[in-house]
């Protein structure tokens, strides 16, 4: 007579919960440091192709980035945002929303889309005027003037002044830092603080 197969002990099957449990333990922190990775990598390609339009807007513009936000008009009290004047150039709204951003908004009173990044107002809202944006000419080092940044969630706002904001504005979401777009068209990573020591570069 065959007897029947032995089944688990309890401390058999206590040892084999351990192990995995050891195992998820090891797998979970790699799994969400990757994602974060990928997340800060598709942000990055995000605002690198917004600057990019603004190249492709200039090049229609006879030179002039585009502005933080045009003339106030009905419906909008204070005008029409830049995401706005932008969007033809290149036609996914999709590029202003940063996935790791948890609560993307509009601008209150202007006519915008749901946005994860702003605009430096120092190159596109010069003296605080509607479509008073400054000529590419007008900027002597492209590589090193910035033109988008990752804007905090409490100040949804176009963009931001350094003269008048400094960091306040900006959004560290990945990793202590944030992606940031250069008037050239490039998008790097950095710290907020490393924007304006030891060059500013939020000043044309």
């Amino acid at each position: 007579m065959r007897r029947g197969a032995r089944g688990f002990t309890l401390v058999e099957m206590l040892v084999v919960v351990a192990i995995i449990m050891i195992l998820a333990a090891m797998i979970f922190p790699v799994y969400e440091q990757v994602t974060k990775r990928a997340e800060a990598a598709h942000c990055s390609s995000n605002i690198r192709n917004l600057a990019i339009a603004v190249g492709v807007y200039a090049e229609d513009s006879d030179g002039l980035l585009i502005p933080a936000r045009t003339s106030a008009g009905a419906p909008a009290v204070f005008g029409t945002g830049w995401d706005v004047l932008l969007l033809p150039y290149h036609r996914s709204e999709q590029l202003y929303l940063c996935v790791s951003d948890l609560t993307p908004a509009w601008a209150n009173g202007t006519t915008c889309y749901k946005h994860s990044y702003g605009i430096n107002l120092d190159l596109t809202m010069v003296g605080g005027y509607n479509g008073s944006a400054l000529h590419q000419n007008d900027i002597q080092s492209p590589t090193e003037a910035l033109l988008f940044f990752e804007i905090a969630g409490t100040a949804k706002a176009l963009g931001a002044s350094y003269g008048t904001d400094k960091l306040a504005s900006v959004a560290p979401r990945h990793n202590t830092g944030c992606n940031f777009a250069f008037v050239d068209g490039h998008a790097k990573w950095y710290r907020p603080r490393e924007t304006v020591t030891p060059l500013n570069m939020w000043k044309p």
